[in-house]
């Protein structure tokens, strides 16, 4: 029986990776051609090719499939990709993170978070960090879990508060439960629904337009299964958006529904831009929580940042 292929210990040796190895794959990552890799990093495209072959000779194994002047990453490419871009993800976070010192700073740390924690939790987090750390710079980010998830497998942020995706790329991260976030459904101030002095039936809902999630996004999705569940059609006239401002805006503007954490929806309705509507309807969407990625080192200040935040949510997650 033949024995499988296996990279030899020393493959990365043998190779001789360089900086413009990795750069090349990522760069490769982001054009479907060899020509459109190389002239993104200043190469011409023979010296592109051979970095591209030294790596495919060594690993014996093709990295892209060849259609014309297509490259089409593998399987295969996909794990060196993967990791060449977690490698120079790395290399600009010790680069941040010793500027960051230099200047007198504790370093960089960015949180992506859904809506709802923002308004909830985060606020009080970050407060809590600025008076105690000072010396931390903090990016904040908002969407959709999915749009956050793929920030975080890309490196383009350290922690994540959401939703993990339900297929396995999940098990790439820590995950610390939260609990579930409560929704509602809201609507601009007086807004026709409001004339009824009965809580709001769904079926009254279906004639008006809607602005929601993009498709796929969890809130959509069940409320779309309620409607199903009913027998009801769904409405004709959605728009799809993860934008929060959007959506206000928009409510603002029309006779349109949607729905949203009711953290987000209370802090709205305090300031009369929107007003929360009594329905019959319990959006019940599934847990989330603090995702962090397994393969990164995480920096002193990320950690610092993660005390904090699970110091602010104990009470939800239990000690």
């Amino acid at each position: 029986m033949q024995e499988k292929q296996r990279l030899p210990p020393s493959w990365f040796v043998d190779i001789r990776l360089k900086f413009r190895h990795l750069q090349l794959l990522q760069a490769l990552s982001r054009h479907n051609t060899l020509q459109s890799a190389a002239e993104s990093l200043g190469l011409a495209q023979p010296a592109a090719s051979r970095l591209l072959g030294d790596l495919e000779d060594v690993i014996g194994i093709p990295l892209f499939q060849r259609e014309g002047r297509r490259l089409v990453i593998n399987a295969y490419g996909s794990v060196l990709t993967r990791h060449a871009n977690n490698l120079l993800d790395e290399l600009d976070r010790t680069r941040d993170e010793f500027n960051a010192l230099l200047s007198g700073g504790a370093g960089n740390v960015s949180i992506g978070a859904i809506d709802g924690p923002v308004v909830d939790l985060l606020t009080t987090a970050v407060l809590n960090i600025q008076r105690d750390n000072p010396g931390i710079s903090l990016e904040i980010r908002t969407g959709s879990s999915i749009g956050l998830f793929h920030d975080l497998m890309n490196g383009d942020i350290d922690i994540m508060i959401g939703r993990p995706p339900e297929d396995t790329r999940s098990m790439a991260c820590h995950y610390t439960p939260i609990g579930e976030e409560p929704m509602v459904i809201a609507a601009r101030q007086n807004h026709p629904l409001f004339r009824k002095t009965t809580p709001v039936r769904l079926e009254d809902m279906v004639p008006f337009p809607w602005i929601l999630q993009r498709k796929g996004g969890k809130s959509r999705s069940r409320l779309e299964s309620i409607f199903q569940d009913r027998n009801l059609p769904l409405p004709k006239d959605i728009i799809g958006s993860d934008s929060l401002v959007m959506t206000l805006a928009y409510l603002e503007k029309t006779d349109a529904l949607t729905v949203l954490s009711a953290a987000v929806a209370n802090q709205q309705a305090k300031y009369r831009q929107i007003q929360i509507v009594s329905s019959d309807v319990n959006i019940a969407i599934s847990s989330y929580g603090i995702l962090m990625l397994k393969s990164r080192n995480q920096s002193r200040p990320t950690m610092t940042v993660l005390d904090e935040l699970e110091k602010t949510l104990r009470p939800a997650i239990g000690d």
